[in-house]
Formats: C-alpha cells, sequence, structure tokens
C-alpha cells in the first residue's frame, strides 16, 4: 500500500529553465497591472482583458480585484520588477482611490465601475469578497513597517464585521 510508504522528500531547486520561465510569466503577468493600474481606471484594475473583442478591457472591478492588484504591486517589488519608491507610489493611489470609494459599513461593495468609482446596481456585498479585501489589507500591513500603517487600520476600524456576522 503506497499512502503507507514514508514520501521522497522533494527537491526545493528550481532548475534554471524553469527560473527562467516563471520569471517570464510573473514579469508579463506585472505588466498587465502595471498597465492598467493608471489614473484614467482611478488606479482601479480592470475585472478582465478579453483579446478577441473589440472593447478589450470591461470597465468594472471588485474588492477582490482590488486587494489582488495590491499584492501583484508587492509581488513585483519582491520579484525586483519595481523600486521600493514606485511600489509605494502605486500602493499609496490604490489605498487613497479605496478610501474615496462608496462602502456599507467599512465593507466595499462587490463591483465598481472603474471609470466613475460607484458601485454597479444591484449594490450588494459579498462576505467571500469583503473577507478577500481584508486578508489583502492585512498583508500590506505587514508590508509596510510605517508609511501607510495608520491609514490600513483605519479602514480595518471603519470595517464592521459583527454586521456580517450576526445578520
Amino acid at each position: 500500500c503506497k499512502i503507507s510508504l514514508i514520501p521522497h522528500k522533494a527537491s526545493n531547486t528550481i532548475k534554471e529553465e524553469d527560473k527562467k520561465y516563471l520569471t517570464g510569466v510573473a514579469e508579463k503577468t506585472w505588466q498587465y497591472f502595471k498597465e492598467y493600474l493608471n489614473s484614467s481606471n482611478n488606479f482601479l484594475i480592470p475585472d478582465n482583458y478579453q483579446e478577441d473583442r473589440k472593447d478589450i478591457v470591461v470597465d468594472r472591478t471588485s474588492s477582490t480585484n482590488i486587494g489582488l492588484s495590491m499584492l501583484a504591486v508587492i509581488a513585483s517589488y519582491d520579484m525586483e520588477f519595481e523600486t521600493l519608491e514606485n511600489t509605494v507610489d502605486r500602493l499609496e493611489k490604490i489605498i487613497n482611490v479605496v478610501y474615496e470609494l462608496p462602502k456599507w459599513n467599512g465593507h466595499l461593495y462587490n463591483w465598481y465601475n472603474i471609470k466613475t468609482m460607484q458601485p454597479l446596481i444591484p449594490r450588494y456585498v459579498s462576505t467571500v469578497d469583503s473577507g478577500n479585501f481584508v486578508s489583502y489589507v492585512y498583508v500590506l500591513k505587514q508590508f509596510y513597517a510605517h508609511s501607510l500603517v495608520h491609514k490600513f487600520q483605519l479602514l480595518l476600524l471603519k470595517t464592521d464585521i459583527s454586521l456580517m456576522i450576526f445578520s
């Protein structure tokens, strides 16, 4: 029975050709975020990009997408695609927009128009997406030893989770 066998230790070494391939995929992925996290989109990442359509970018995003974009910015620094200065600047722009977005008891609505920054109708809060976003904010809080910690703490303090749990 194979289940009772002692597993062999897997190698933690990544082959150089695999590193090169994975770094290329990561850099190409980062280029999507870098291209679309801009002022015309209010630093809100579009939900998707479709190569085979006339209108290739949709003008909506979700709270999960917003949080994921912030983690992508951090990853770009970790992968040495961006400087710390560019990373902090881009994160500040995103979080400043998040501050301005309409919310329900501190929770981001599920979908926003990236051009108008208004929630899409019907307005609703998803416990999954809101939970994702809050978890991303905790990751960001760890990334910052200083500069934006206060803003992150205010976002978390203004998010009344009890309304989601006890409703």
